[in-house]
C-alpha cells in the first residue's frame, strides 16, 4: 500500500457512531412519508408526528460535523480531491434514481417527473416548488440533497483559505446570521415552497462544522466527557418540546441540542446512548442511510406502500452495494492517483 492510498484510506474512515445517528434520521423522515402512504397523512394531523423536519435536522448536523473532522484529519488537503470524493460519493446513486423515475414515468404512462427533473440533476431543488403534485412527488426529498450540495460548494473553500481558527468564528457567524434572518422573515419563509432555502437553513450545518472543530481542542473534549450526563439529559427533555413546536429560532437550538448529543457520544464512547447507536441494526440502517433516503419517496407515498415499505430494504441494499459501493471505491482510486503531494497549512489551498 503506497503513502498516497493510506492516506486515502485514513481520511475516509468512519467515525463511531454516525452510522447510529444516520440510521434514526433516516427512520424518522421514513415515519414521516409512511404516514401519508399508509394513511393519506399524519394520524388526524398531529404536528408532533412529522418526524421528518427533525430527521433532517440530524442528517443536516452530521453533514456540517463529518465533512469538517475528515478535511481538518487530513495531512494533505485538496479542494480537487475533495470534490472528487464527493461526485463519486454522492451523484451516480442520486442521477441512477432520477433515470428510475424517468423510465418509470415512460412505462406506466404516469408522470411523475417533469420540469424539477433539472433542478434535480443540478441540485438545486430546494428552491422549486415542493408542493407535491403527479409530477413531482417522487422528487420533493432532493431539496435536502441540494442544501447540503450547495452547502460543499462554500464550506471546504472556506476552511482552507482561513484555517480552522478564523474558520470557527465565520461558522458561528453565518449560523446566526441565518437564523436571525429567518427569525425577522418567518411568516415569509415559514411555508412549503420557502422554509427549504439555504439562506434560512444553513445554520444547522454551520452548527456541525463548528461542534467539528471545537473537538479538535482536548479541553473541549475533556469538558463533553465531563458534563455529557446532563447534557444527554437536557437532549432527551427537551426532544418532546421540539417535536410538538417547529418555528422561529426552534431549528437553530434543535440543531445546536443535536450537535450537543454527537458530541457526547464521539467523545464518550462507553455511555449507554453510544452503546445504542453503535448495535449492528442501527449502523446497518445508517451505512444504508443514502441509498433508503433516495428510494424512500417511491417506496413510500404511493397507494402501494404497504408493499413498497417491505421492498424498500431491498432495493436501498442493491443500491448501497451495486451502485454506492463501486464507485466510492472508483472515487478512492482516482483520487489516489491524483494526491498533490503538498503539505495543507492553514489559509493555503491545493487545487
Amino acid at each position: 500500500m503506497t503513502q498516497k492510498d493510506s492516506l486515502t484510506i485514513k481520511t475516509l474512515k468512519r467515525i463511531p457512531t454516525l452510522d447510529g445517528w444516520r440510521g434514526i434520521a433516516i427512520l424518522l423522515v421514513i415515519a414521516t412519508h409512511a404516514q401519508k402512504g399508509l394513511f393519506g397523512g399524519a394520524f388526524g394531523g398531529h404536528k408532533w408526528l412529522f418526524f421528518g423536519r427533525h430527521g433532517v435536522a440530524i442528517f443536516f448536523v452530521l453533514s456540517g460535523y463529518l465533512i469538517t473532522t475528515r478535511i481538518l484529519n487530513e495531512d494533505r488537503f485538496s479542494l480537487r480531491r475533495f470534490y472528487l470524493r464527493r461526485f463519486f460519493r454522492l451523484m451516480p446513486a442520486a442521477w441512477i434514481y432520477l433515470i428510475a423515475i424517468g423510465l418509470f414515468s415512460l412505462v406506466s404512462g404516469l408522470h411523475v417527473i417533469g420540469s424539477d427533473a433539472t433542478a434535480c440533476v443540478f441540485f438545486f431543488r430546494n428552491y422549486f416548488p415542493l408542493k407535491e403534485s403527479s409530477q413531482n412527488a417522487f422528487t420533493s426529498h432532493f431539496w435536502s440533497l441540494s442544501v447540503e450540495e450547495q452547502f460543499y460548494l462554500v464550506w471546504p473553500a472556506v476552511l482552507a483559505a482561513t484555517g480552522r481558527r478564523k474558520a470557527v468564528f465565520i461558522a458561528a457567524a453565518g449560523a446566526l446570521v441565518c437564523a436571525g434572518y429567518r427569525l425577522m422573515h418567518w411568516q415569509t419563509y415559514n411555508k412549503v415552497n420557502f422554509d427549504t432555502r439555504s439562506e434560512v437553513i444553513f445554520d444547522g450545518l454551520l452548527v456541525g462544522c463548528i461542534l467539528a472543530i471545537l473537538l479538535q481542542e482536548d479541553g473541549v473534549k475533556a469538558w463533553f466527557a465531563r458534563f455529557y450526563l446532563p447534557l444527554l439529559l437536557l437532549c432527551t427533555v427537551a426532544f418532546p418540546y421540539y417535536l410538538a413546536n417547529f418555528q422561529e429560532l426552534i431549528p437553530f437550538t434543535e440543531s445546536l441540542l443535536i450537535a450537543a448529543a454527537i458530541g457526547c457520544t464521539s467523545t464518550v464512547p462507553e455511555c449507554r446512548l453510544s452503546r445504542m447507536l453503535d448495535r449492528p441494526l442501527l449502523s446497518a440502517l445508517g451505512k444504508i442511510s443514502y441509498s433508503l433516503y433516495l428510494w424512500q419517496e417511491f417506496f413510500v407515498l404511493p397507494r402501494w406502500a404497504p408493499v413498497g415499505l417491505l421492498l424498500l430494504p431491498v432495493v436501498a441494499i442493491a443500491s448501497w452495494k451495486l451502485i454506492e459501493q463501486p464507485c466510492i471505491q472508483w472515487g478512492r482510486r482516482l483520487e489516489a492517483r491524483n494526491t498533490v503531494q503538498v503539505r495543507f497549512q492553514p489559509g493555503e489551498m491545493s487545487f
